[in-house]
Formats: C-alpha cells, structure tokens, sequence
C-alpha cells in the first residue's frame, strides 16, 4: 500500500510539473486532446509533440487508476472499479479513450471524473 502511495504521489508531481496552472488543471475538453494525439500514434499519422500528449494522457489515467483502485464507495462499501491486477497502461487508457468518444457531452467534465467513470464502466465488480 505504501509503494502505490508513493508511486501515486510521483506521478501526481509528474503530472503538475507538465500541466500549465489553472483552476481546474484537467478537463474533458483536454483530456480529449491528448487522447487524440493517443488515437493519432496508434494509426501512424502523429508528428513529434505527439507522443509528449500521450504521455501526459497516459500519466494521468494512471494516476486516477492509481488513485481510485481499492476505493469504496462510501454508502455502499462496494468497489468503485474491479480492473485486473495485470491491467497494463495501454488498456486502461483503451478504456478512456473508447469513453470519451462515446460521451462527448460529459468533456465539460473535470478529467477525474471521465477516467474514474470509464473505469467504472469498462472494469465493474461484478458481485
């Protein structure tokens, strides 16, 4: 528990030290973007600042996994999510991605809100 506390804390600094300072620091608007840049490397048509989106796109799904796996929600007890423990970077951004594609009117969304939900989504805990 303490390791993924402190892998969690240095992909949060991680994080930060990418984003520009604002309010809010990611929204689904954002969130789509570097998303796109995700979908962009996967057909072969991305340029050079491509893949520092697909980091940061990256970075992020993982910090909310990281931040959520395990969580309960309060009233019910029950998991927030059940992904795999084997679930690799590539599939969880997979889900965020299918996600927000589908759901283009939840990106006024803050961008925690969007990954915790297409995790939600795509991993639930079957009971």
């Amino acid at each position: 528990m303490r390791k993924r506390l402190v892998l969690c804390a240095i992909g949060v600094a991680t994080l930060l030290t990418l984003l520009p300072a604002r309010a809010d620091f990611v929204d689904g608007e954002t969130l789509m973007e570097w998303a796109d840049e995700y979908r962009r490397i996967r057909e072969g048509t991305a340029d050079g600042l491509s893949h520092i989106y697909v980091r940061r796109f990256q970075v992020y799904v993982m910090g909310v996994h990281d931040a959520y796996a395990g969580s309960l929600y309060p009233l019910t007890g029950e998991m927030v999510f059940c992904a795999p423990g084997n679930l690799t970077v590539a599939q969880a951004s997979d889900a965020v991605f299918r996600f927000l594609r589908r759901n283009p009117e939840r990106r006024h969304d803050t961008g925690s809100v969007l990954v915790r939900s297409a995790f939600v989504e795509a991993f639930p805990c079957t009971k």
